[in-house]
């Protein structure tokens, strides 16, 4: 497997703005009921494209409610799977996954990855186990667009880097057809998808599984979804690790500002680093530059693809952003750059893009997560469909992130107009009060979660733990600094915290 194919796995990242108000009080918690069935691992379908033929994996399915202020209502399965302990003597127990997104399918993720998504000595001593949360994958999907639909959805202009008035009503035109067509494939299921529906669907797993504690290692929006399960059920906390961390109290400038800010810090940083390096295959020391007359070329001429597509501009922007996500993928994008602008090749910027989104070579998606990324945000975070509101926050951040300005503020436009209220609002405050030490991993070059957002939710929990990662990327944990795996494993097996302020090189 190659260095791309496997990160094309590991969508583990928060792209667009996710909204800023925050939940009401939620149902109380069942942390005590039954399970619905017990679990029971079997041989994963040889059927699927994913596991099918996997010699260690297993798979499972558990029914719970859809509903859990109505527990003897309808069902959903929640579709999991586990990797065991390589080594099975010094086996420590299972460990919960979650890859972010949100909407990940953490079943592609660990089927396609195995082991080598954590670091050696906790594949080799944790069952790695993950699943499908409710609305993805195979868990109950949200399904909004076709194909073709999603095709353009993605890679059409959005709203201008310097939008006009009529653009802003464009842009809500746009969030108002995507969110209709959302209501009339999924109406029944959007308001049961939330984050906390899905902590609730952990303790169902934990408590099916015959877990005393839960251990976990959350990516992203998985830190998200690991603090509220930790806010909802502290008894059950065993060893949690958030890597990556979403703000858990956004506000409208942490949501549709900072995020662009980080992002845009990255991209500058990529084309410093081709600059600099008289062996960068573009732009002959003025990258910036070369980048914005490819782009504006590829609207005027587009560049011929090999399965009949031509190379947009949306498409080598998505290229270039998904290598952000890793440093040691940066060489992707100047290759793939190099290529288009000096040869007309635009198939690594095309392969680079649809392994962003989850696209595969058939024309089909091998997950649904461009859909469920935006219907959980909107259902968890509910805000204003107000074109003043997004137009002054991009006034705002215009000069410190103009390329994704606009972007980011006029994406709060689909969360404004959401078809669905969520049955299971997010806990008033995600403190994990009562819960035992949690570990959160930030990283200051992040382009996805800024480092100030993993600062405030260690902060914020009640006992949160703050260990830095200082490098670029998107999430700290799994092969990039020893440092940080070092602290991971010790946390994990043992409950060894590093030090207070301990920041990794």
């Amino acid at each position: 497997m190659t260095p791309l194919q496997r990160f094309s796995g590991l969508l583990a990242t928060v792209l667009l703005a996710a909204g800023c108000s925050t939940g009401s009080a939620s149902p109380s918690p069942i942390a005590s009921r039954s399970p619905l069935a017990d679990i029971v691992w079997q041989t994963c379908p040889e059927s699927d494209p994913f596991t099918g033929g996997s010699p260690e994996l297993v798979c499972a399915t558990l029914p719970v409610p859809l509903d859990y202020a109505n527990p003897d209502g309808p069902t959903i399965d929640i579709a999991i799977a586990m990797l065991p302990a390589a080594d099975q003597e010094g086996r420590v127990g299972s460990l919960f996954l979650n890859f972010g997104g949100p909407g990940a399918s953490g079943i592609n993720v660990l089927a396609s990855n195995g082991r080598g998504l954590v670091p050696a000595e906790i594949g080799n001593r944790f069952d790695l186990v993950t699943w499908d949360p409710r609305g993805t994958g195979r868990s109950a999907p949200v399904n909004c667009l076709t194909n073709r639909e999603l095709d353009d959805w993605i890679y059409e202009p959005r709203i201008p880097d310097v939008p006009r008035a009529a653009d802003w009503v464009a842009a809500k035109d746009d969030a108002i057809w995507f969110a209709r067509k959302c209501a009339a494939r999924s109406g029944d299921l959007l308001p049961y998808i939330g984050t906390s529906a899905s902590a609730r669907d952990m303790e169902s797993m934990r408590i099916a599984m015959g877990l005393t504690k839960l251990d976990y290692l959350g990516f992203s929006y998985g830190t998200l979804l690991g603090a509220v399960y930790a806010t909802l059920y502290p008894t059950s906390v065993g060893h949690l690790v958030l890597d990556g961390a979403v703000d858990p109290v956004p506000t409208d400038a942490s949501e549709y500002g900072e995020q662009g800010v980080s992002i845009q810090g990255a991209l500058d940083r990529l084309f410093a680093w081709c600059d600099a390096d008289a062996q960068c295959p573009f732009g002959n020391g003025a990258a910036r530059a070369a980048f914005d007359r490819l782009t504006a070329a590829a609207e005027k001429n587009p560049i011929a693809l090999d399965d009949g597509r031509t190379l947009s501009a949306g498409m080598i922007w998505t290229g270039v952003i998904m290598t952000l996500y890793n440093r040691d993928y940066w060489e992707y994008a100047v290759a793939g750059l190099g290529s288009a602008a000096k040869e007309r090749d635009g198939e690594l910027l095309a392969a680079l893009a649809d392994a962003y989104v989850d696209r595969n070579q058939g024309g089909g998606y091998a997950s649904n997560i461009m859909e469920a990324f935006l219907a959980i945000n909107c259902i968890d975070y509910p805000t204003s469909a107000s074109i003043d509101k997004y137009r002054a926050i991009y006034e705002q951040f215009k000069n410190d992130a103009p390329d994704f300005a606009a972007g980011q503020a006029a994406s709060g436009l689909l969360c404004g107009v959401w078809p669905a209220r969520n049955a299971d609002p997010l806990p008033e405050s995600i403190n994990g009060a009562g819960a035992p030490p949690i570990l959160v991993v930030g990283t200051t070059g992040d382009p996805a979660t800024p480092y100030a957002w993993s600062e405030r939710l260690a902060a914020r929990l009640e006992q949160g733990r703050l260990l830095s990662f200082v490098g670029e990327g998107h999430t700290g944990v799994g092969g990039k600094s020893s440092c940080i795996d070092d602290a991971a494993i010790a946390f994990l097996i043992s409950g060894t915290l590093p030090p207070d302020g301990t920041r990794c090189e």
